[in-house]
């Protein structure tokens, strides 16, 4: 198949400094100690499990994102194309002054997808190395179609903090497909490129030891326009004893062992038509805007 060419469009990742030049991150502390309730921490949530919470997911919303219209029940005051939306809290954030992150750890599978026009949803999620992928061919779409019927998604999936105003932490997802792939491949080959030097000579530092920026670009190509991401590097927590070190450390920990796990079928109900990552891929190849 022969691929569009897309326009220009501004880079995805500001590549990291090097390593003499990497300093720590102190702009945004947590609020001042408070020892009140110390003593009782965690109280009430000794019978929660995986199950009992949500990890919400951070989306760009496109135009044509049911959150953008006034006639649509899931619209959110305020909310416009390019703006980051939380699938749990509802609340949009505005990211044109960056939205400080922590990212804390990844994972990379392919997502099962009855096709829309079929009745769709959430058919299954498969590791990275499934033979699945191999057994795909393309429709007339550009859609990668199982033996099955059903659509299979490359899917890349980033577990984050992000540092609300208030300076607190708090878990979100951010998955990507078709376009935003390209994305994703330069982040954590950035992310794996900043290095500093210890005792052994240079090292690659823990993912959750560094600060990053994300914003929001607009895109185009001959089919259409949407908004991307748009990662930056900040520099690196204050060391180990940092809370937010912690509390990134043990949201990945989490993550490892099974205790958090970002629930991928509901993608399908926050995409919008319009927006990279929605599982119809009504526009076909990668360099479209789903």
């Amino acid at each position: 198949m022969t691929k569009t060419n897309a326009k220009t469009a501004p880079p995805a990742v500001e590549q990291p400094a090097p390593a003499s030049a990497v300093t720590p991150f102190q702009e945004t502390r947590l609020p001042t100690v408070y020892e009140g309730f110390e003593a009782d921490a965690n109280m009430g949530f000794e019978n929660a499990d995986a199950d009992s919470y949500a990890i919400p997911f951070l989306i760009i919303l496109q135009s044509g994102s049911p959150q953008c219209k006034r006639s649509d029940g899931a619209y959110v005051e305020g909310a416009q194309e390019g703006m980051l939306y939380n699938t749990v809290t509802g609340k949009i954030i505005d990211p044109i002054n960056g939205v400080q992150i922590i990212p804390c750890t990844y994972n990379h599978s392919f997502v099962e997808w009855q096709l829309r026009e079929n009745g769709g949803g959430f058919r299954g999620e498969h590791p990275a190395e499934t033979p699945l992928r191999h057994q795909t061919t393309k429709d007339e779409k550009a859609r990668d179609i199982l033996p099955n019927g059903n659509q299979l998604n490359d899917t890349r999936t980033h577990y984050i903090l992000v540092v609300g105003e208030d300076g607190i932490p708090a878990p979100a997802v951010i998955s990507m497909t078709s376009t935003q792939i390209k994305k994703s491949k330069s982040w954590m080959a950035a992310m794996n490129g900043i290095k500093l030097v210890g005792k052994n000579g240079l090292y690659t530092p823990p993912m959750c030891s560094q600060v990053w920026e994300i914003k929001t670009k607009a895109e185009s190509n001959d089919k259409g326009s949407w908004f991307g991401w748009h990662f930056s590097h900040l520099g690196q927590l204050e060391g180990p004893e940092d809370g937010r070190y912690k509390m990134a450390k043990e949201f990945a920990q989490l993550v490892a062992s099974g205790g958090a796990k970002a629930d991928l079928s509901k993608t399908g109900e926050t995409a919008s038509p319009a927006e990279p990552g929605s599982y119809d891929g009504d526009l076909g190849d990668e360099d479209a805007p789903f």
